[in-house]
């Protein structure tokens, strides 16, 4: 019989979930909604403590979500569920604030403990195995599912599988290749207590100067050292206080849809549509949109402009960045990857620092830091770094300049995509050594199922999250990847597997399998939580 045509996760079946972070937690959340659904065993394979992933692994106060509360959820619903935890536990927050990520890590964690629970009423075992998945096969025996062999030489057998990898592998310049292991280099900003233990007259170099270069900053400024944040653009994001849905959209799904990209006038048609969304999104005439954005060509001068803009009320444009994010994604959903590519290409000057943009409390601080002279953004990059004796590096900006020296260079220019691909007999393989640089994310259908090229009905694999990329445009944002978590568990409680055996570790000679049980500690290299407390605490204020 075949495994895509036999009886549902409902009666019976083993999932594994690939990834233990805030997509697959969503996963978990989303099944546990479905009363039908009462798989034997559920196991999610991740060496990081279940529910916090890279994104909200941290406990550092000063590190906030760009997104706002009333997105930031792992289910789509008119009120934001993570408001409804907080608000159920005396914080004092609205739709439109940011909250520390550290918070929002706790709320995943709990959702996680919760889902368990009530899986486990049902019958669920559930488990967390701290490990990695290299490869994902079909079993031996036609119509028996999957293998999802585990870095340590054990294999897991499943029904149906959930792919929720994000990317976690810091990307590394060119210019450092050769000292990946050096000790004065941090491949980057995360976990942030690596930053906090440097010396309180280092003199860092940061390579990059968007999210992940802000949160470095903002960690290594707080402790009084001087930093120098660099990337070939010398841009910082843009500011906002909100992101939130709007009241009443805009219509700017159906505008898209109405625009033809291969159209030589598409790039003006596109433009003025971004402007009448945005006058129309404000119940008052806004200003000119030129009056909305800082124009200076240096980073600080432009944050204290955007800054002031924000604080007045002068960036209407923020108002439609959540429903630009959705009418991309869903206009784009189902173009070939590259030609989706290639359109974003052209407008991610534009787009990327709005989509990305910060808090306004954090461009007041690095605004603070920046007067104060603990903080200086330089455009360009070094074209060559080298240890210097006696520790720390050497940096050249041009080929002829003198050599200028950091003791320590922190690699936040981001994560590259999670490495996952079809390749060889494999249905899927994970991990820079099965992936080569040019490998294609895994197609999928738009259910998010796994398809493959002889056209045969698409596996049971599922893509959620960053794994998502070759579906999604835009996969770094938590109110995506609900919208996909409930397409899959939708899928899972109504589509048809054929059980496979006890989803056990099967150990292979010579190794012996690590399970582990989520607890409320924290992985070796994750800093420890705090608790959630149920009396109002006071909101940390940078």
């Amino acid at each position: 019989m075949d495994s895509r045509d036999s009886r549902p996760l409902g009666t019976g079946g083993h999932l594994v979930v690939v990834g233990g972070g805030a997509s697959a937690t969503a996963v978990l959340h989303h099944l546990a909604q479905h009363a039908d659904v009462r798989p034997v065993s559920v196991t999610v394979v991740d060496p990081r403590p279940a529910g916090f992933g890279v994104a909200f692994g941290t406990a550092d106060p000063r590190l906030r979500c760009n997104t706002s509360v009333d997105v930031t959820s792992l289910h789509r619903d008119q009120q934001s569920d993570l408001l409804r935890y907080l608000a159920g536990r005396g914080w004092p927050v609205s739709r439109s604030d940011f909250v520390p990520r550290a918070l929002v890590g706790q709320y995943c964690r709990e959702r996680f403990a919760r889902a368990r629970s009530t899986l486990a009423a049902r019958g669920c075992a559930v488990r967390q195995v701290a490990g990695r998945a290299d490869t994902v096969r079909p079993a031996a025996e036609p119509g028996r599912g999957y293998l999802v062999a585990l870095n340590d030489g054990s294999t897991l057998e499943a029904t149906e599988v959930v792919v929720a990898v994000g990317g976690d592998q810091p990307r590394l310049p060119d210019v450092l290749r050769d000292h990946a292991d050096h000790p004065d280099l941090l491949a980057g900003a995360y976990p942030s207590g690596r930053l906090r233990e440097l010396a309180a007259d280092a003199r860092p170099l940061v390579l990059g100067t968007k999210l992940s270069g802000v949160d470095a900053a903002l960690v290594l400024c707080a402790e009084q050292r001087h930093v120098t944040l660099c990337s070939p653009s010398g841009e910082l994001p843009a500011v906002r206080d909100r992101l939130c849905r709007p009241d009443r959209p805009a219509g700017l799904l159906s505008g898209l849809r109405a625009l033809d990209p291969r159209s030589p006038g598409f790039d003006l048609a596109f433009t003025r549509l971004l402007v009448r969304t945005v006058r129309n999104a404000s119940p008052l005439p806004p200003p000119a949109l030129g009056r909305q954005f800082g124009t200076e060509p240096e980073a600080l001068r432009r944050l204290g402009t955007e800054l002031r803009q924000t604080e007045s009320g002068a960036n209407a444009w923020q108002s439609v960045i959540a429903e630009l994010i959705e009418a991309v994604n869903d206009w784009t959903q189902g173009w070939p990857r590259d030609e989706r590519d290639r359109l974003l290409a052209r407008f991610r000057p534009l787009i990327s620092r709005h989509i990305s943009a910060i808090p306004v409390s954090s461009a007041r601080t690095l605004a603070r830091h920046g007067l104060a002279g603990r903080l200086a953004v330089r455009r360009g990059t070094p074209v060559s770094l080298a240890p210097a004796p006696g520790g720390g590096w050497h940096a050249r900006w041009h080929p002829e300049s003198p050599a200028e020296h950091y003791t320590h260079v922190v690699a936040a220019a981001g994560y590259r995509p999670p490495a996952v691909c079809t390749h060889g007999p494999a249905l899927l393989a994970f991990g820079a050594a099965a992936c080569s640089p040019g490998c294609a994310p895994p197609p999928t259908d738009d259910r998010l199922r796994l398809t493959t090229p002889d056209g045969r009905a698409p596996e049971r694999i599922w893509m959620v999250g960053a794994a998502a990329g070759a579906r999604t445009a835009i996969v770094n944002y938590l109110w995506t990847a609900a919208a996909q978590a409930d397409v899959v568990a939708r899928s899972l409680a109504t589509t048809a597997p054929r059980p496979a055996g006890p989803a056990a570790v099967l150990p292979q000679p010579g190794a012996a399998p690590t399970l582990q049980t989520p607890a409320t500690r924290t992985h070796p290299s994750y800093e420890r939580h705090p608790r959630v407390r149920t009396r109002r605490p006071r909101l940390h204020r940078p």
